[in-house]
C-alpha cells in the first residue's frame, strides 16, 4: 500500500472510533447496590454509586452494556460459567 494511501485511512480509521466514546444509552445489569437497581438505563451518564463502584471493582464496568446489547447480556448472564455471570457473582458478593 502506498503512503498516500495509507494517510488517506487513518483519519477514516479515527472518525470509526469517535462514537464509542459515547455508548449513549446503557443499562446497569449487575444486582441493586446502594444508588443503582439493576436494568436502570442511564444517557445522560452514570450516577455517582456506580461510578465509584465501578472504579473500586473494575468488573463492574462489564455490568454496563449498551441498550443495543441487553438481550444478548441477558443470555450471557443466564448462561452458568459465562464472564458476564461470574462477574455478577462477584458484584452480588461484593460489600463494598
Amino acid at each position: 500500500m502506498s503512503e498516500a494511501a495509507e494517510k488517506k485511512q487513518t483519519p477514516k480509521k479515527a472518525a470509526a472510533k469517535a462514537p464509542e466514546k459515547q455508548p449513549g444509552i446503557v443499562v446497569y445489569i449487575g444486582p441493586d447496590i446502594p444508588g443503582a437497581k439493576q436494568y436502570t438505563t442511564y444517557n445522560n451518564g452514570l450516577p455517582d454509586a456506580l461510578k465509584d463502584r465501578a472504579k473500586a471493582q473494575p468488573f463492574f464496568n462489564s455490568l454496563i452494556v449498551p441498550v443495543e446489547r441487553l438481550a444478548q447480556a441477558n443470555a450471557e448472564l443466564a448462561k452458568e460459567g459465562s464472564a458476564l455471570s461470574v462477574f455478577f457473582k462477584r458484584a452480588a458478593e461484593s460489600k463494598e
